[in-house]
């Protein structure tokens, strides 16, 4: 699919800027076991003040902090929309990290610098060809020893099949599914998008919606047709958590009223072992002459 760069890359930096979409993209696309152990409610995005202006005005770098067993680590997160493979992407990857540890010690006075996690996002059309290891970038006619050690994680969106983005069902399957269909086919294909986010909180499916705008920027009848579908998921979500609320506050105050009864029955209880008349009971508990009468039967 032919890709309008300038909003289309826009939409993908607000899309990255919320945390939501980092922990889906961890949890769904990055094979590594440790992620699953990140403390995903400590996740917060940083700015970038501390790196150089070039870094300041580059729309697709993007870091996180998590905790990951009490301690920090970051997510750095590159965004490729470049249609061509840049070969040494894991060069700029790399000095990236290193201005950002530059950063720490000079600002920050760390004594150990703490991890960074490079992930490496790509949605352009032709393979990704370029090494993910620094070190096969580097002649090695020296000893393997003295070559920096460095490797990015790479997720290029068009080696994921439809039937594996089916399978997973958030915002980005969805997502990357639109960035893998041609676009003559892409109204057969609203159903099964829709389908993909159909799990999502309101949140989330209303950043979706800013996202297909972005996405099918000049292409308002498409745009308007999966707009349509995500507010009718909306609607019904709206309307279950609407009844879902009330219902809550059925079941309390139902919860306080039964409790003040079950009380008021063991007060009169206790009144009638005293011999308390039947009357007097009724004035003091505020349950009815006949339901004390019963009690006392």
């Amino acid at each position: 699919m032919q890709k309008k760069h300038n909003t289309h890359d826009s939409g993908y930096k607000k899309l990255f800027s919320n945390p939501v979409i980092v922990k889906e993209l961890m949890l769904s696309f990055v094979h590594e076991p440790w992620v699953k152990e990140l403390d995903y409610d400590t996740l917060e995005r940083i700015d970038k003040s501390f790196v150089t202006e070039e870094f300041i005005e580059r729309e697709s770098d993007i870091i996180y902090r998590i905790n990951f067993n009490s301690k920090p680590v970051f997510i750095y997160i590159l965004i490729e929309f470049q249609s061509s493979v840049d070969r040494f992407i894991s060069l700029r990857m790399l000095r990236y990290i290193t201005e950002f540890y530059e950063y720490l010690i000079s600002a920050k006075k760390v004594k150990k610098l703490p991890p960074v996690f490079p992930v490496m996002l790509y949605n352009g059309e032709k393979k990704w060809t370029a090494p993910v290891e620094f070190g096969n970038l580097v002649d090695k006619c020296i000893p393997e020893v003295y070559i920096p050690d460095f490797k990015y994680y790479k997720i290029a969106e068009n080696e994921f099949s439809r039937e594996t983005l089916s399978g997973i069902k958030n915002i980005l399957s969805a997502v990357f599914y639109l960035e893998n269909s041609d676009m003559k086919d892409i109204t057969n294909e609203i159903k099964n998008i829709v389908n993909l986010i159909e799990r999502e909180k309101p949140q989330e499916l209303r950043l979706f919606r800013k996202w297909i705008k972005h996405f099918f920027y000049g292409n308002d009848e498409i745009s308007d047709k999966i707009e349509t579908s995500i507010k009718e998921i909306e609607e019904v979500k709206d309307m279950l958590s609407t009844t879902l609320k009330k219902r809550d506050q059925i079941q309390f105050q139902y919860g306080i009223e039964k409790g003040k009864h079950e009380k008021a029955i063991e007060t009169a209880i206790a009144l009638l072992k005293d011999n308390m008349s039947v009357d007097k009971v009724a004035d003091i508990t505020g349950l009815s002459v006949e339901e004390i009468k019963g009690l006392k039967a």
